[in-house]
């Protein structure tokens, strides 16, 4: 698990807290929803991951059965031209 980022859970922490109007004596139990927040994100992002891991094997996997070349070089976007706006 990647460390945890405890500058995105504080702010959510805070956010709770003011989304409860701000409540006396209610910090840890709003640390510890945004720690749960934090952590179910963080599962379903690995999970996207390992996800995508698997569909990227299984479609180079089936390319070489087909014969296809398959190349390692990331598809590069097309760059685009600056545009100047006109001050008059």
């Amino acid at each position: 698990m990647p460390e945890r980022d405890y500058d995105w859970i504080a702010r959510r922490a805070y956010t709770l807290w003011e989304e409860e109007g701000r409540p006396h004596g209610a910090d840890e139990a709003h640390w510890l929803s945004a720690l749960g927040d934090w952590e179910r994100l963080q599962a379903s992002a690995d999970e996207t991951t390992e996800k995508a891991g698997r569909r990227i094997a299984q479609a180079q996997a089936s390319a070489e059965e087909e014969g296809l070349i398959i190349t390692e070089e990331p598809i590069q976007q097309p760059r685009r031209k600056a545009v100047r706006s006109k001050k008059g």
